[in-house]
Parts: structure tokens; sequence; C-alpha cells
């Protein structure tokens, strides 16, 4: 059979490079990054965000009390390495309770319960679902703290972040469980909510990342970010208010520095809102209704709940914890 002529218009296909492959289709990992760098930048036009929301429950709420200077002697104490907790700790039973994502990250919250037990102290971690809803997790909490009245222990609380406002949503919903409460350690608690968590959900775009990662690489779900937004925690708290009367001791920080392991986002949310802020939570909305309440400006988010390296991070996790639990059982 003969072969066929080619036509002088084409090129010899032998001549020509190989033809590429397909690109293939970007996965979910690459859509969830390329959608969180879809954050506005830092320019004119961006649109009102949540701007003027963060701190809206301070007018609502019972007042804070200034604990800071207190705080600061306990914390030099710790760091030279002098007792700082009352003979009653021993007495009671350290619920430590996990916040956003904190099943995630190695060594999350491990400083923190491993310094009070070198303290002598009894502790357990509440095996909330990090990635879980408020709601779920809520009942988790509820559930520790009956066990632990079963047995007729008294409670100290630790929270960080969202492991924090669901230790008060508890408290908050189940009054006849504060009974069995002896103190609380909110740490860096997005009680008002969190302009990042908002944002995060406003951003159509955004929530759909959101939606598609917690389930696919967490086996979470997107509603544990909505939970912390401006307008759910409105929502709760008007309906189920904290008012304190458990003894509760608060810490607000912020960071605003190039070392921080939170920087780009602290740098963020300061310059579209303004706002002091830990690189996850604006400073003001840490502010626990009737606690007695710890501000520090050199601390980030991740500081409070992870070993950093030197001369990037400014606290040690453990020392932290054990200046607020001593703090706390003063009251």
């Amino acid at each position: 059979m003969s072969k066929p002529e080619r036509r002088p218009d084409l090129p010899d296909a032998s001549l020509l490079p190989p033809a590429a492959a397909p690109a293939p289709s970007p996965g979910a990992i690459s859509r969830l990054v390329r959608a969180l760098r879809g954050l506005p930048p830092a320019q004119q036009g961006w649109g009102s965000g949540c701007a003027g929301l963060a701190g809206w429950f301070r007018a609502e709420s019972a007042p804070t009390t200034e604990a800071t200077p207190r705080f600061q002697q306990l914390y030099t104490r710790v760091r030279q390495g002098e007792p700082v907790l009352p003979a009653e700790a021993r007495r009671h039973l350290y619920l430590l309770v996990k916040g956003l994502l904190g099943d995630e990250l190695f060594g999350y919250l491990e400083d923190n319960q491993a310094r009070l037990e070198r303290r002598g102290l009894e502790t357990r971690a509440v095996q909330v679902d990090t990635e879980g809803s408020l709601a779920d997790n809520v009942e988790v909490v509820r559930q520790a703290l009956e066990d632990a009245a079963f047995f007729g222990r008294s409670v100290v609380l630790v929270g960080h972040s969202k492991g924090a406002v669901e230790s008060l949503s508890t408290l908050a919903l189940y009054p006849e469980l504060r009974q069995h409460v002896r103190a609380v350690v909110a740490i860096q608690a997005p009680y008002g909510g969190s302009p990042i968590a908002y944002d995060l959900t406003d951003s159509p775009e955004l929530h759909r990342m959101l939606d598609i990662a917690f389930p696919l690489f967490f086996y979470g779900v997107s509603r544990s970010v909505d939970d912390l937004s401006y307008p759910a925690r409105m929502e709760f708290v008007r309906r189920h208010p904290y008012s304190g009367e458990i003894p509760t001791v608060a810490l607000a920080s912020s960071r605003y520095s190039r070392r921080s392991l939170l920087w780009p986002v602290a740098r963020y949310i300061f310059e579209r809102y303004k706002l002091l802020n830990d690189g996850l939570v604006a400073q003001v909305d840490a502010e626990v209704p009737g606690s007695r309440l710890v501000r520090l400006d050199d601390m980030d988010h991740a500081e409070a709940a992870l070993v950093g390296l030197p001369g990037f991070a400014n606290h040690y996790p453990g020392n932290i914890t054990e200046a607020l639990v001593a703090l706390a059982l003063e009251s």
C-alpha cells in the first residue's frame, strides 16, 4: 500500500516537538492555598469587612478587672523557678481543651499540660474534635464535667482559643455544672469572634474552600470556623452570656513582629482593621466578661500553646499556664 502524500502546507510531524501532556486539574490543597492567598491586599477599595465589630460585647457584658501587674509578678517568679501555686491546687482536676486544628499540630498544649503535671497536679485532655462544631464539642466538655462531678472532683478548666470558647459556652449553657468548677483559664479566646474567621466565611470563594478542606483533610466541618465569626458569636452570646461568676482569668494578647510565626496574618488584620491582634484573634475580643484580664503585647496566638524557636518566640507555654492557673486560684 502506497504511503499517503504529505501536504506541503503542513509541517512534517516527525520534526514537531512531542505534545505536552494535559495539565492536571488543581487539587484541593492547591485550590485552598490559592484561595487563602485571596485575602484582600492592603489597598483602597477592599470594603468594610467586619470593621467596627471587634469588642461588640463590651457594652452588654460584665466588666473585666485588670490583673496584668499581678500576673507579671507571678510570671517573673515562675521564670525564676519559685513556687507560685497555692496549696489547694492539688485538690483539683485540670481539664485542658484544645483549640481549632489542635489535633493537627505537633506538640500542641503538651508543654502546658506537662508543666502542671510536674507540679503534682492531675490533668486530663478533653477529647473534643478540634475540627468539629461548637455544639458538638460543648457536649464533650459537658460530659467531662459530669464525669468529674460523679467522682466528687472539682475542676479547673484550661482552654486555648476555640477550646476556651467551648469551655465558657458549656458553663453558660449548663449552669448546674458551675458548682463543680473551681476556676476557668481562658487563653486567647475569641469570645467575641475573630476577624479572620469572619473574612474566611464572608467570602463565598473562601468558604467553598473551607467546605472542601475540612472534611477532606481534617475529617471536620467548616462550621467550626463559622462558629467563630462575629454573627455566630453575637447570636450565641446574646442568648447565652457568660457572667464570670466562676473565678475566671482571661489572657488577651497581641504581637506585631516579623519574627512572629503569624506575622503575615497579624499584619493583614492590623492593616485592614487597625486592630491589635495575636495573628488570629483581636486582643479586645479575648476580654472575657467578668474575668480578671491579663494583657500581653508581645505574644502571638501560637506561643501560648506551642514551644517556639529561641529568638522567635518570647514565651514558654508552661510558664504562661502555671502563672495563669496561680492567678485564677487566688480568687
